[in-house]
């Protein structure tokens, strides 16, 4: 059986928020020794598209939507799901493409689209919780996910959410070969998880990030590059 390293969670500069380009993530992936990314921009399936036109890597179109409630992800999409609907709609849109439905960073504070309480609704539509971010930055926050996924028996992931250039494969997963929305889950179910954290020079220039995007009111070089190109322009900050 071949086993698949496996990055979930991941942004390019489709996101207001990241700077690499889909091929930059491509050519990441090469050099980490990944085989399959879930590309999860913020509020567009573009820059997996993109990412996935460029082969080489094999890539599960996914989003990251901004729902009325907070964040959820939905994986093998075939069209952009409009943020600002309730948790409910957008996981029924998300199951009316034949996605599946996944719940990034559930409990981590400094996160506004976090889902934090609002998960006991969105419960008996997920398919996995991500029980470990690369980005989280309190180590309580992926504890107390994982408490969660085991109470209530919901298969985990970990998620790199990764936002910066050559930052990937630093929170991952191996998982059997899979085809379709239900084997991928199928494959989840019996992964090997392999946690980890972001180091000092990530955090750095997400925190320039932030400090210019508050001061000067403009997105920093490269951040965001190409969310111009999309209908929903998400704010700065």
């Amino acid at each position: 059986m071949r086993w698949l390293k496996t990055v979930i969670h991941v942004h390019t500069n489709y996101s207001f928020d990241a700077n690499p380009s889909p091929a930059e993530v491509i050519d990441t992936a090469c050099r980490q020794g990944v085989d399959c990314v879930g590309i999860t921009d913020h509020d567009t399936i573009d820059g997996a598209l993109e990412a996935r036109e460029i082969g080489v890597v094999r890539v599960i179109v996914g989003e990251e939507i901004s729902s009325a409630d907070g964040h959820i992800i939905g994986l093998f999409l075939s069209k952009r799901i409009a943020p600002g609907l309730s948790l409910e709609e957008t996981a029924a849109e998300i199951r009316a493409q034949g996605g599946l439905i996944l719940a990034p960073h559930p409990f981590t504070i400094l996160c506004e689209g976090s889902l934090h309480n609002a998960i006991g609704r969105l419960r008996p539509w997920l398919d996995a919780i991500e029980i470990c971010n690369a980005q989280d930055f309190l180590p309580w926050e992926n504890s107390r996910a994982g408490r969660y996924a085991r109470r209530y028996a919901i298969t985990p992931y970990v998620g790199a959410d990764s936002h910066v250039r050559g930052y990937l494969a630093t929170c991952y997963q191996e998982i059997p070969e899979f085809d379709g929305p239900a084997g991928f889950l199928g494959s989840l179910r019996q992964a090997r998880l392999y946690p980890g954290r972001f180091g000092c020079g990530y955090f750095v220039q997400m925190g320039w990030r932030h400090v210019w995007d508050s001061l000067a009111r403009r997105r920093w070089k490269d951040y965001g590059a190409n969310v111009s190109r999309r209908t929903h322009t998400a704010p700065v900050g």
